[in-house]
């Protein structure tokens, strides 16, 4: 495997597709994936809780997401034309998403929050946008800011966190933590009349809003005229088929979906108010006219993919099912922490948790920086090195073809990874 990871490292740098890499000895190529089960090239079995990194909320090659994109590939794979899938798709989309007066698709969940940030810096002409510490929203200059732990500033100063982010960039960014209100207020306070938008995903990562943290967003951006953008690219359709707008009875000014949307295959959605998402049309007044357009944007494949797949979750009441496998694996994971007189918790909703080790409140970035990653970090990779497959110390995806079998065996590999964290000295009992 080593061999084999040397030359695909010769063809695609880091052996990766982003950022996400298991070290070398544990790494492994994908052969196929059915159900919630994966297998890799050399003949190993996992137990997938990765998913794609959240599409496959189904699991993998579900019958009737294959059934769909079967016929559609038959009648054509893209046409850069308006077509019945997406059409179909753009009117689930607006049926079940609370904000979604009208929709725009685009490639992926990055591109779409940063149409919603463009779109918003047209329509109040105002050039400063407002996010919150530790939060992703994709791979744009705008959003890759405030990402590490490492030379945090006070806010609500911002700092990139790549090479070749222009610094004009960075002056329009502007940082906050998660879930504290008053600092919030106070940048708003300061630059609210400089503030095109306040973006947030509702669920940041795995921290859920304190009550009345987004109720408060919401006001804020009403009381300085700047737009409210949920990234709801992980919450849409999982946390509620509404998304976490539903959830937490929270409407934005936009938001973008992405993940569950395109049902496995490349797709994404800007949604919102239709005097903002018009702006995008090819008709709109030249003086706000917001440019919006991709060759595979609206791709019939995937819109056949992302609508099998919520047809399917709304006859299952998905989300319910999500919460109902989340809870039995987070529960399963807590209790055999506490058998082992190990500090964890599981943060997150049942759709996502995430095992965190420490039992001090993690309520934002920082304070969730000051949990034991070294731990989080090991328990993910003595995960993958006993067959679960996981994004060491990040959330674990559930899926509706995860089974009350899969669930057990999932805890049973835990106690012996948690067992063997602590044997290294990363986790003390």
């Amino acid at each position: 495997m080593m061999a084999e990871f040397d030359y695909v490292n010769s063809l695609i740098p880091g052996a990766c597709f982003g950022t996400f890499k298991l070290p070398d000895e544990l790494a492994f190529v994908v052969a196929r994936g059915e159900g919630s089960t994966v297998w890799s090239t050399d003949g190993r079995v996992f137990l997938d809780y990765v998913l794609a990194s959240g599409p496959m909320v189904l699991g993998h090659a579900h019958p009737k997401v294959v059934e769909a994109v079967r016929d559609q590939v038959s009648r054509g794979t893209s046409f850069y034309a308006m077509n019945e899938p997406a059409i179909e798709l753009a009117a689930e989309v607006h049926r079940l998403i609370p904000c979604a007066e009208a929709v725009k698709f685009v490639g992926d969940g990055a591109e779409a929050t940063f149409y919603c940030l463009r779109l918003a810096r047209a329509f109040t002409g105002r050039d400063k946008v407002l996010k919150f510490e530790g939060a992703y929203h994709g791979h744009h200059d705008y959003a890759l800011h405030g990402l590490k732990a490492s030379g945090l500033p006070e806010y609500p100063g911002a700092t990139p966190d790549s090479a070749g982010i222009p610094q004009a960039v960075t002056g329009t960014v502007l940082m906050a933590p998660f879930n504290n209100l008053g600092v919030t207020r106070q940048v708003v306070a300061r630059h609210g009349s400089e503030l095109a938008a306040i973006i947030v995903e509702p669920i940041q990562r795995a921290l859920l809003p304190r009550p009345g943290f987004l109720d408060g967003l919401r006001e804020l951006c009403d009381e300085c005229g700047a737009l409210l953008v949920f990234d709801e690219v992980v919450t849409g359709f999982r946390v509620a088929l509404g998304g976490a707008q539903q959830l937490y009875n929270v409407t934005p000014d936009l938001c973008s979906l992405g993940k569950i949307v395109g049902g496995g295959l490349p797709l994404a959605v800007v949604a919102g108010r239709r005097d903002v998402v018009e702006l995008s049309s090819p008709l709109a007044s030249t003086g706000r006219a917001v440019y919006l357009s991709g060759t595979l944007n609206g791709n019939p494949l995937a819109a056949a993919a992302g609508l099998a797949t919520l047809k399917v979750l709304t006859e299952l009441d998905g989300p319910k099912w999500l919460e109902q496998i989340g809870t039995a694996l987070a529960d399963g994971l807590r209790d055999t922490a506490q058998r082992l007189s190990l500090p964890l918790q599981m943060m997150g909703p049942p759709a996502f948790p995430e095992p965190v080790f420490d039992t001090a409140e993690v309520s934002d970035y920082r304070t969730y920086s000051a949990t034991n990653r070294r731990a989080a970090q090991q328990f993910g990779l003595e995960l993958v090195r006993r067959g679960v497959f996981v994004h060491p110390a990040a959330k674990m995806y559930v899926s509706t073809a995860h089974t009350a079998l899969q669930l057990d065996q999932t805890i049973e590999i835990a106690h012996d990874a948690m067992t063997a964290v602590r044997d290294q000295g990363l986790i003390q009992d």
